[in-house]
């Protein structure tokens, strides 16, 4: 049930686009909140807090090293993990692509990359920005 719930509410957040960007977990916490049938208490602050994790870009740069695929090394930028709700989280990568289909074949190298071993809390959705912090692909995780 709480693969469903949050996964769902996770994704519903990510769909929303620019206008949940801002505050995800503010999202994620309306949609666990309507599911639980709980009363409506907005947030009276952001909950979404956007932290880098230097570890998760050298570790992945290292992984695509060892494949072979230093280009794609090359293009990953900042890694940041953006925490939703609770143990939830969403994993952001700035690269310098700008096309949609390089984002998208560079999304589907991260996610093979991610071992599903999301430590303590499960990360739910891989987002990959441009240079300009602009989402340009997504990837489930």
């Amino acid at each position: 049930m709480r693969e469903v719930v949050g996964g769902g509410c996770a994704r519903r957040a990510l769909d929303a686009g620019a206008r949940a960007d801002r505050d995800r977990g503010a999202w994620v916490k309306g949609c666990h909140d309507g599911v639980g049938d709980a009363p409506r208490h907005p947030p009276a602050h952001p909950l979404t807090r956007r932290e880098p994790n230097p570890r998760l870009l050298k570790d992945f740069r290292a992984w695509a090293q060892t494949q072979g695929d230093t280009a794609t090394a090359r293009h990953a930028g900042h890694v940041f993990t953006v925490e939703l709700v609770g143990a939830d989280y969403d994993v952001e990568v700035a690269t310098d692509y700008r096309s949609r289909a390089e984002a998208e074949e560079f999304a589907g190298t991260f996610a093979r990359w991610w071992d599903a071993d999301d430590g303590p809390g499960v990360a739910r959705n891989l987002v990959i920005l441009n240079a300009r912090d602009q989402r340009i692909a997504t990837e489930r995780l």
